[in-house]
């Protein structure tokens, strides 16, 4: 495969290490892309709308109107379904690196059936478990992804 290709200088490292550079790149790139996704102006107004909306539909809530409080909800359905279209570019991005990637791991991997890491025994519950090749990699991007949107501000 032609990813096999692009990935063989990281795939010389040791698992762990390869697994977790691919991981983040995956990880830093999705964040890179969600942040120009949604820091558009258009993006930016349609959640400040849903803000407002929300607020307003709690207002009526604690008055008892419940007639507003329907129309508010009705206008926040309405204004959420075209964020969801802000949020559905990253999506396909991200399923398309996913398909992209995976079979490039599966194989190098999954077929030797080896443990990558294994957790530290200090850890209460969860030590000693081994973890394979997928499990470390959901690790990975999941730790880098919240560290890069802290850092990107998403």
């Amino acid at each position: 495969m032609a990813l096999d290709a692009l990935f063989s200088p990281i795939f010389g490292l040791s698992p762990i290490l390869a697994i977790f550079i691919i991981g983040a790149s995956i990880s830093i790139f999705m964040s890179l892309v969600n942040k120009k996704v949604l820091s558009g102006k258009r993006a930016k107004e349609v959640k400040k709308m849903m803000q407002d909306v929300r607020a307003k539909m709690l207002d009526a809530q604690k008055a008892g109107d419940m007639k507003k409080m329907n129309e508010y909800l009705k206008e926040l359905m309405k204004i959420n379904s075209e964020y969801m279209r802000f949020m559905i570019k990253p999506m396909i991005v991200s399923i398309i690196l996913f398909i992209l990637v995976m079979p490039a791991l599966r194989g190098r991997y999954e077929i030797t059936g080896q443990v990558v890491a294994t957790v530290p025994e200090t850890l209460p519950l969860v030590g000693g478990f081994e973890l394979s090749w997928f499990w470390w990699y959901v690790i990975c991007t999941f730790a880098v992804s919240i560290v890069a949107k802290k850092i990107l501000g998403i």
